[in-house]
């Protein structure tokens, strides 16, 4: 197999999945040793009413608002790549060196690794000696009160609000499911808790992302009204029919771009997540290390390292779809 007089020089790969949020997170502090950290979030008070009389003293203060700590871990994910000792010094058509190329695909899948379980629902967990320390994964993070905290609890009153989490069936997402006012109400209830309205970033699974495109072409009907604005979505150049594609939405309470996640790394297809990226960072104690390991006769061997902790930023931030189903 792989012999070189009937190859050519090429190796054809199909499975280019990928890793848009680890490549988006900025870089953030370095891990410690114990890859526990922790950092703080804050909201400010109600509103004070005026009507303060002339000539009265002050004789009351204001205490300014408490900050809560959110505390949070890192995780230890290794690859180790390894080539038999006859097969290292094989000659296979477009694989000039059999290590080199095992060392490059088993970085790949360290990457991977790390964004599956960035997306996923898994709750952040200590190193006991046996298991080793887990971080709290983005679906657990923006969390109403559907998953629970097994350890290292959100302050209450700084999770993420009932009214950013959608969590019933996916539908047909006109009159059922995850309608277009489904979406809008996640994306108010948001603005209410923030007052922010800026551009957001949606990572979400190719069958979220078709159902914005099915806003784009659908609605439901309104009863006793008359149509006075009709857009067309369609249009044709030659024999090419261009259909709608949707890539920004833009709504009275955000604009988000949307970048369809593989479902390789989500818990499921009916899952997305609205984020505010300027307050998310990944912090390391180094990504992708290489570090050779002693080759006892079986072939050369390499151990591949990377140590992150997601810091997700204030839960109230971003927006989660979690679809119970279809």
């Amino acid at each position: 197999m792989g012999k070189r007089e009937d190859l050519s020089d090429v190796v054809y790969l199909s499975d280019v999945k990928k890793t848009p949020l680890i490549s988006m997170a900025r870089k953030g502090e370095r891990l410690n040793k114990q890859l526990l950290f922790e950092y703080q979030v804050k909201k400010l008070g109600d509103r004070k009413p005026g009507g303060v009389p002339d000539g009265k003293d002050v004789d009351a203060f204001d205490a300014n608002q408490p900050r809560a700590l959110i505390q949070a871990r890192g995780e230890v994910f290794r690859r180790a790549p390894r080539v038999g000792f006859i097969a290292v010094g094989n000659t296979v058509a477009g694989v000039p060196n059999e290590f080199d190329a095992a060392v490059q695909d088993q970085l790949t899948e360290n990457k991977r690794d790390m964004e599956k379980e960035l997306f996923s629902i898994q709750e952040s967990n200590g190193d006991d000696g046996v298991n080793g320390s887990k971080f709290r994964a983005l679906a657990r993070y923006i969390n109403a009160g559907e998953l629970a905290f097994n350890e290292l609890p959100i302050p209450a009153g700084f999770r993420t609000p009932v009214g950013q989490v959608y969590t019933g069936v996916f539908g047909d997402g006109i009159n059922t499911g995850l309608t277009e006012p489904v979406l809008q109400g996640l994306l108010q209830a948001r603005w209410e808790a923030t007052g922010d309205s800026g551009d957001l970033t949606g990572f979400v699974s190719a069958t979220i992302k078709n159902r914005f495109g099915t806003f784009s072409q659908y609605q439901a009907n309104i009863a006793n009204t008359t149509v006075i604005w009709l857009q067309g979505m369609r249009k044709v150049e030659g024999k090419t029919l261009y259909g709608p594609s949707i890539d920004v939405y833009e709504s009275d309470w955000g604009t988000f771009r949307l970048i369809p996640v593989n479902l390789d790394f989500l818990p499921s297809q009916y899952y997305g997540y609205m984020l505010d990226m300027s307050q998310v960072s990944i912090r390391d104690r180094g990504v992708g290390t290489e570090m050779p390991l002693p080759n006892m006769g079986g072939g050369p061997v390499e151990l591949i390292q990377s140590i992150i902790g997601p810091e997700w930023g204030d839960p109230r931030s971003h927006v989660k779809i979690a679809c119970s189903g279809a």
